[in-house]
Parts: structure tokens; C-alpha cells; sequence
């Protein structure tokens, strides 16, 4: 996949996991233990990549990532399912492709995360690549939390019979037209993870949140 592809990809991962929709007003964006709080009581859906930048880039770094372990056989299959039990995701996993317009697909439940089939499988060698929604019209999706998690937090991929475990190191916040595509989709030297969704200000007029954040992870 060439790079220009790879930023298309990048820029509308996850301006599009939330979707877009006529549904209520927006929410807040302050941080909390159960997500951002709705000012009116109402939630939304609404993501895109052509928001302008309103904040800038913030980020949480672990320390540096150890060995991890040997990737997952190959002919293992898809990955299933994914779980991150310290923000209670116990999920199955779409498979996403590209549509027409060389953008990702979104998965079509919200309470449900999806993979990038086009790229690395977890626990092979490269950076895969999980999306999901923040939330819906009707209230948190599958990564309504993902902003909680901090580095040393546990994730799980199934492939097969066999759950591959990875580590997250670093969490960053970046305005869409400021996506760290290398640095989410550039090779790495051994298996890695991103869990990606949207996050930030919600914009009325064009019902898109301006933000992404994008979670790191190591097999481990």
C-alpha cells in the first residue's frame, strides 16, 4: 500500500468509526472515568477527517517497550475477538477493508471493533490496526473508554484457540489533519497494536469530532 494510500487510510480511520448521523446534540469533552460527559443529556454520532485541528497534539508514553513474545503463527487465521479488561471491551471483530474511495469502512455496530484486514494480523510482525466507535445516538459504543487506558494496561487478540497478549506504551491525541501516519503505519520489528477511535470536540454544524486518539501497544 503507498503511503498516499496509507494517509487516506489514516486521516479517515477514525473520522469515520463514529459515523455520521442527524442524531441528538453533542457531548463534552472533558475526561472521566466513564468518558466524556454529555452536557444536555443527548449523544450523538459523528466523525469525519475534514475537521480543522482544535487542540494540540498530547501524549502518554510508557516506558520503553521490552521483547515480546514470538509472533503468532500465521496460519492461525483472523483475528475474532479483542479484550481490554481494564475498560471492560470484551468484543468481536469485524474484518474492515477500503471502500471505493480508498477510505476504511466502519464497523456496522457500533458495539462492535473492527480490523484492518489489508494490514498486519495481531501478533505477526507489523502494526495492526483496530477501530472502533466512541459512541452512538444512543449512548457509548465499543471504545466509548479506550482514553483510559494508561501504559502497562493489558489487551487481548484471539486468533484461533489462542489470545495474544500486548501491553499498551503510549496513548496520543492528535487533530485530524495531523495524523501520525508513520508512526501508526510504518513497519515496526515486531508485533504491535493500535486501537483507534475518535475523541475531542464535537462540532454541531457538521456533527464531526475534531480529534483522534490513537492507543499503542507491544506483544507482551
Amino acid at each position: 500500500m503507498t503511503r498516499l494510500l496509507l494517509l487516506g487510510v489514516s486521516l479517515l480511520l477514525v473520522g469515520a468509526v463514529s459515523g455520521t448521523d442527524d442524531g441528538p446534540g453533542p457531548r463534552g469533552t472533558g475526561p472521566a472515568s466513564t468518558g466524556p460527559a454529555s452536557p444536555d443529556g443527548a449523544w450523538h454520532a459523528g466523525c469525519a477527517s475534514d475537521c480543522p485541528p482544535t487542540s494540540p497534539v498530547t501524549t502518554t508514553r510508557g516506558t520503553d517497550p521490552l521483547p515480546g513474545p514470538a509472533p503468532a503463527d500465521s496460519t492461525a487465521g483472523p483475528p475474532t475477538r479483542v479484550r481490554i479488561p481494564r475498560i471492560g471491551v470484551d468484543s468481536s471483530l469485524a474484518v474492515l477493508g477500503l471502500d471505493r474511495s480508498g477510505q476504511l469502512e466502519t464497523p456496522a455496530d457500533y458495539a462492535q471493533a473492527g480490523w484492518f484486514g489489508a494490514g498486519p494480523s495481531p501478533g505477526d510482525t507489523g502494526p495492526a490496526v483496530i477501530a472502533g466507535h466512541v459512541d452512538s445516538t444512543t449512548g457509548p459504543a465499543v471504545f466509548y473508554r479506550l482514553h483510559e487506558l494508561r501504559a502497562g494496561d493489558r489487551v487481548e487478540v484471539r486468533r484461533g484457540t489462542t489470545w495474544i497478549p500486548f501491553r499498551v506504551v503510549a496513548t496520543s491525541r492528535h487533530a485530524k489533519d495531523d495524523f501520525p501516519t508513520a508512526e501508526v503505519y510504518d513497519p515496526t520489528p515486531g508485533p504491535e497494536l493500535r486501537l483507534i477511535t475518535c475523541t475531542g470536540s464535537f462540532d454541531r454544524a457538521t456533527r464531526n469530532y475534531h480529534d483522534n486518539l490513537v492507543v499503542f501497544a507491544v506483544a507482551g
